[in-house]
C-alpha cells in the first residue's frame, strides 16, 4: 500500500512517494531462547542508553546466571521493543543492538531482526516518535501505569514508511554522522569540565595547606584564612514573589530562579515576570549589580554565578546576592563556593525538612583560603576562560541536538 504522504524536508533528487509497509513484513519475531545457556551477559534496553549490558545499567547484575535458559537471545543488529515508560520513551522505547556481540534479554522484551530495509534507517525512524501515534491509539499502559501494553499481534500491524534503499540510506547516514558529532561534542565538553576540576584542585591550597600546587609565575606567599563576610560590602536574600500574578508585558521585570543558575552561568530560559512598578522599591536590594555573586541557597542548594551584564532582573527567594568588597575578587569568591560545593561542604550545613536551606549566617562564616587581589583576579580571569569554552561547547552541544530533534520530525513521514 503507497503511502499518499511524503516528508517535510528531503534530499535532493527523491521526489517519489514513500511506501508504507506492516512492520511484521519487514521483520520477524525473535522466540529463540538460551536454552543450553551458550549466552551469559544480559542485556538491558534504555531509552536513554540504548541497548546496553544490566551490569553497566544498574552497575550489578541482576538476573541470576545459572536460569538464563528463557531468556530471548539478541544477535547484534536485532531490535528489540521495551514496554516500559519514561520520560524519554512515552511508550516504551524501541532499540537496536550495537555492541557488536550477542547476548540475551527477558521475555518481557519483544525481540525481532528485519528484512528488506536499511537497519540505520529503521534505528533512528525509532527514535523520533512518528510512530508513537499507532502506538496510542492500539495499546494502553495496562494494569501498571509504568508499562505500556500492546498484543504482539497488533504491534506487529504498525505501518512503516519505507523510501527507496538510495533514500534509506542517505536518511541513515545524515543521523548517523550527527550521533558521531554529538558524541565528539560531549567528549570535548567532558574533557573541558574534567580540565576545570582539575585546576579547581591543583590551584587552590588543600585543606590544612596555605599555598596551591600550582600557581601563576611572580606570585608567592602564603594565602590568608578568612570567613566570607570578611570580603563582602553586603549579602541579601532574594524576594518571595509565590502567589504574585505572572506579566508578560513590557512593563514586567524578569525574576531569576536558582534553576536558571547552572555551571558559573545565568539562563533566563523560562524565567518569571512581575509587574515593574509594583516592585521598583524593591530594586536596590534585589536588583544584581555587575560582578555580584549569586549563590543558590535554598531548595536547590549549590549552583552559583557571577553577573556579567547589565540585564534588569529581580532575584527570587531562593537566591543569596553577595557583593563583594573592592579589595575581593568576585569570580575568585565564586570559585571558592564552586569548590566547596564540590566538596558537598553545603549538604553537611544543610536544614529544613521539606524545603532543604543554608542559612545565610552559616555561608558568610564559611571559612575560605585567600591570597592578594591581584592573585585572585589571575585566578578568576583563567577559570571566567574556562567557564566560556564549556558555554559555547554546550549551545554547539544542544544546537546539534536540536537539529537532530527538529530533522527526526521533519525527515520521516
Amino acid at each position: 500500500m503507497e503511502n499518499k504522504q511524503t516528508p517535510e524536508i528531503r534530499f535532493p533528487g527523491f521526489t517519489g512517494k514513500w511506501e508504507q509497509h506492516k512492520l511484521g513484513e519487514i521483520s520477524e519475531k525473535v522466540t529463540e531462547k538460551n536454552k543450553d545457556n551458550n549466552y551469559s551477559e544480559t542485556l538491558t534496553n534504555s531509552a536513554e542508553f540504548g541497548i546496553i549490558t544490566q551490569r553497566d545499567f544498574f552497575e550489578k547484575d541482576i538476573s541470576n546466571k545459572k536460569n538464563l535458559n528463557g531468556y530471548y537471545i539478541v544477535h547484534p543488529d536485532y531490535f528489540v521493543y521495551n514496554p516500559r515508560i519514561s520520560n524519554f520513551a512515552p511508550v516504551g522505547p524501541i532499540k537496536r543492538n550495537k555492541l557488536g556481540r550477542t547476548g540475551v534479554m527477558s521475555p518481557l522484551y519483544y525481540v525481532f531482526h528485519t528484512h528488506d530495509v536499511d537497519k540505520t534507517y529503521l534505528e533512528y525512524y525509532f527514535s523520533g516518535n512518528n510512530w508513537h501515534r499507532f502506538m496510542k491509539l492500539n495499546g494502553d499502559s495496562g494494569a501498571r501505569s509504568d508499562r505500556f501494553a500492546i498484543k504482539d499481534s497488533v504491534f506487529r500491524e504498525m505501518p512503516i514508511p519505507i523510501p527507496s534503499g538510495e533514500e534509506q540510506t542517505k536518511i541513515g547516514n545524515l543521523f548517523k554522522q550527527l550521533d558521531d558529532s554529538i558524541a565528539i561534542h560531549e567528549q570535548e565538553l567532558t574533557t573541558l569540565q574534567q580540565t576545570k576540576q582539575g585546576f579547581l584542585q591543583k590551584m587552590f591550597p588543600k585543606e590544612g595547606e596555605s599555598v596551591p600546587e600550582v600557581r601563576f609565575p611572580g606570585f608567592t606567599g602564603d594565602w590568608k584564612k578568612l570567613k566570607l563576610r570578611d570580603l563582602l560590602k553586603s549579602a541579601y536574600q532574594g524576594i518571595n514573589t509565590a502567589g504574585d500574578k505572572v506579566e508578560y508585558s513590557d512593563n514586567g521585570v524578569k525574576v531569576l530562579q536558582s534553576k536558571h543558575i547552572t555551571s558559573g552561568t545565568i539562563s533566563f530560559d523560562d524565567a518569571r515576570y512581575l509587574d515593574k512598578e509594583r516592585y521598583s522599591e524593591y530594586f536596590p536590594k534585589y536588583v544584581p549589580d555587575i560582578d555580584d555573586i549569586l549563590f543558590a541557597n535554598i531548595g536547590t542548594i549549590g549552583p552559583s554565578a557571577v553577573v556579567t551584564d547589565s540585564r534588569e532582573f529581580l532575584i527570587a527567594w531562593n537566591i543569596l546576592k553577595i557583593t563583594p568588597i573592592n579589595e575581593a575578587n568576585s569570580k575568585f569568591i565564586q570559585l571558592q563556593l564552586q569548590r566547596l560545593n564540590s566538596q558537598r561542604y553545603f549538604e553537611k550545613v544543610t536544614t529544613g525538612n521539606a524545603t532543604k536551606f543554608v542559612n545565610k549566617d552559616e555561608i558568610l562564616g564559611t571559612r575560605i583560603v585567600v591570597p592578594e587581589k591581584k592573585e585572585q583576579s589571575k585566578i578568576g580571569d583563567f577559570f571566567a576562560n574556562l567557564d566560556h569554552l564549556v558555554t559555547l561547547h554546550q549551545r554547539e552541544l544542544d544546537a546539534l541536538k536540536d537539529t537532530k530533534k527538529a530533522f527526526l520530525q521533519k525527515m520521516f513521514v
